[in-house]
């Protein structure tokens, strides 16, 4: 379980505009506060999966945070990141320096007025991202102590953070480290240890548990600090023993929370992941592929679009064509997925399928031209085109199930993906769409070339 929690916080990381082992990092500070504390096993557990997963839900309002961003939900999401747990002035100055930007003034000023003035727009939005977090940490088999505190993301000690008047002693301590430590890391990072150690002398007692800034104190920022090479290997070696396991049941659920967490970033692509899962390895079944192998396609399935989070949403909800620089930042969706699933040792062999579904046997697909692609490879892309040409986009209607089925087949025809996977995909698609309709799927970029690469 800590293997496949690191591995989505390197996904939260992205995801908040953050450098990768930013969570990591949380939560090696965290677990060096609790033995300080000489806390529980019980609020260490906590504590150690509240600092990875503290932004699972982050994705949950992609699609308004980047309206107020001219597009760019990571950036404002970084730029509010040392702000968050601290709402009044220093918020209004980044607000006035990041909403809307890029946009023409008039413009600009109707956003910042409207998130400035917005009944509740701040804690509705905080809020939706515990209620998001606590929901997939349930999903992925953690401990009931850790979805409460997911739920408690936002909580300030003084009772004024999110959840609303949740305060004190009622945040679960585990939460009440994983803040501290990340702001004591962030804030260290992009400044100086001496200014997160004053930054928390203020914030004590207010947005922080006096207890626990009083330790990272006494400890000093810079001695809580992990060092920067080997931190996976840090933050896995602080998992409170004994660990908790996934058996191969509880990984297809942890997975399953993974796809509905990269599908939350678009609201045109909800369910999708789900559907190509089902749909590549229905097909793969019906080509008589071994048992195993299903499997991996399903699983890769699930996992396949895990790096769109790693794109800024304004990209995939653009409504006409991408210029250059926009739509290579869009290529590198499956780059993301590949690297960070390859970090993660139970997850790693689905790392180059999963990474992979938009190759093409010509070399025209990316993120690498490869043109040698096996079957399972061929079948995940075919099931990933599909269902997205028969939904509708920003950029485009829908297309009849029969357009979007001659378009595949000219893909085959062409020499881009095999003629037996395109056949295999249409052959059980009908079945897929009705046990699991997937809603419209991602608002990705026209390509030049195909409509089968969204």
């Amino acid at each position: 379980m800590a293997e496949v929690s690191a591995a989505n916080s390197l996904f939260t990381d992205i995801a908040t505009g953050q450098p990768q082992e930013d969570a990591l990092r949380t939560c090696v500070v965290a677990m060096r506060l609790a033995d300080y504390l000489a806390l529980d096993h019980e609020d260490r557990v906590v504590g150690y999966y509240a600092g990875l997963l503290r932004f699972l839900g982050c994705t949950a309002d992609a699609a308004e945070t980047a309206v107020l961003g001219g597009g760019d939900d990571l950036t404002v999401n970084a730029a509010f990141a040392p702000t968050v747990m601290q709402p009044g002035r220093e918020e209004l100055g980044v607000a006035i320096r990041v909403v809307g930007a890029g946009e023409p003034v008039r413009t600009r000023l109707g956003l910042l007025a409207r998130a400035l003035t917005e009944p509740g727009g701040r804690e509705r939005s905080l809020g939706g991202h515990c209620e998001v977090a606590a929901r997939f940490g349930a999903r992925m088999g953690l401990p009931a102590g850790v979805a409460a505190a997911l739920a408690a993301a936002y909580a300030r000690w003084d009772g004024r953070g999110v959840p609303a008047h949740l305060a004190r002693a009622a945040i679960p301590v585990g939460m009440r480290l994983a803040i501290v430590a990340r702001d004591a890391e962030l804030i260290a990072r992009t400044a100086w240890p001496r200014t997160a150690e004053r930054i928390l002398r203020r914030r004590r007692a207010g947005a922080y548990d006096p207890a626990v800034v009083d330790a990272a104190l006494a400890i000093g920022i810079a001695a809580l600090l992990p060092d920067d090479q080997g931190v996976w290997e840090h933050a896995l070696a602080a998992d409170p023993a004994p660990e908790l396991a996934v058996d191969e049941g509880g990984l297809d659920d942890v997975l399953l929370a993974c796809a509905d967490f990269a599908d939350l970033k678009f609201p045109h692509v909800v369910g999708h992941s789900r559907a190509v899962a089902e749909l590549a390895a229905d097909a793969a079944a019906g080509l008589g592929l071994p048992p195993r192998m299903v499997t991996e396609v399903r699983r890769a399935g699930l996992v396949h679009d895990l790096g769109r989070v790693g794109v800024p949403a304004g990209i995939w909800m653009r409504r006409g064509p991408l210029g250059t620089a926009d739509w290579e930042a869009a290529r590198l969706h499956p780059y993301y997925t590949e690297r960070i699933l390859t970090r993660c040792g139970p997850l790693a062999g689905l790392a180059r399928l999963a990474g992979a579904h938009h190759e093409r046997l010509d070399g025209t697909g990316y993120p690498k031209g490869l043109p040698d692609l096996d079957r399972p490879a061929l079948l995940l892309a075919a099931a990933d085109a599909y269902p997205a040409m028969t939904q509708d986009r920003p950029h485009r209607p829908a297309l009849t199930a029969d357009a979007a089925a001659a378009a595949l087949r000219r893909e085959a025809t062409n020499g881009r993906i095999g003629r037996a996977e395109v056949e295999a995909v249409l052959g059980v698609w009908p079945g897929t769409a009705r046990r699991e309709a997937a809603r419209p799927i991602r608002p990705g970029s026209p390509s030049a070339r195909s409509t089968c690469c969204p």
